[in-house]
């Protein structure tokens, strides 16, 4: 008997599952994950705006020491200028005092003193001679020298040899002697305002020529 019913139970149609249609519209549903896409999307943004207002903080933070910086330099600048422009002062005053001391020194030390060359043309002058210009440059490093220039009167012959002879009268003075290599007239012409001759004379000094007055 059990095994009749058994195989009246194993005989009997398989029934279908029951099944309705799906309406569910799914990009309505609400979103049910634990963690929510919109959460990840908030977080991505608030972290990238705190990166980018950390970069403008730091660029600040960075301008503001910089800005600190020169102003310090600029107010120890100011503190000091006076200072610097008083040593500056005091430099130039020392260069000029020191070149009048070595220029004294030179002075002293000329192969022949200033006022011993103006004694020579103050005695060998003649009167159709007058001078009006001296250089004297015995330490010239180049061409160390003595120019004289001035006027020689009469007509034109008279005035041309009278600026000759005294260019000879030069040559042959003593002390002179001892410390021009040469003297030369170099230059004669007309003037236009006098009349007269103006005229050049090139004393070029001997080399290691010896000042000293001779006795």
């Amino acid at each position: 008997m059990p095994l009749l019913q058994l195989k009246k139970r194993d005989a009997s149609p398989l029934v279908a599952p029951a099944w309705h249609p799906n309406f569910r519209n799914f990009e309505r549903l609400p979103d049910t994950k634990v963690v929510r896409t919109n959460f990840f999307i908030n977080v991505a943004s608030v972290a990238a705006a705190l990166v980018l207002g950390g970069l403008v903080g730091w660029r600040e933070y960075q301008a503001g020491a910089l800005r600190q910086q020169a102003s310090a330099a600029e107010a120890r600048t100011a503190t000091h200028k006076k200072a610097s422009d008083e040593g500056l002062r005091l430099t130039k005053l020392f260069n000029d005092e020191d070149r009048k001391f070595a220029e004294a020194a030179a002075f002293v030390k000329a192969p022949i003193a200033t006022v011993d060359i103006l004694d020579v043309f103050g005695e060998s002058l003649p009167a159709e001679i007058q001078l009006e210009y001296l250089d004297l440059r015995p330490f010239d490093a180049t061409d160390p020298r003595c120019t004289i220039r001035g006027l020689a009167a009469g007509t034109k012959d008279q005035a041309s040899g009278a600026a000759s002879a005294y260019v000879e009268t030069l040559r042959t003075q003593p002390r002179f002697a001892d410390v021009f290599a040469s003297v030369n007239l170099t230059t004669i012409n007309a003037d236009p305002r006098t009349g007269m001759l103006i005229f050049e004379v090139v004393m070029k000094f001997k080399s290691g020529a010896k000042g000293g007055k001779k006795p």
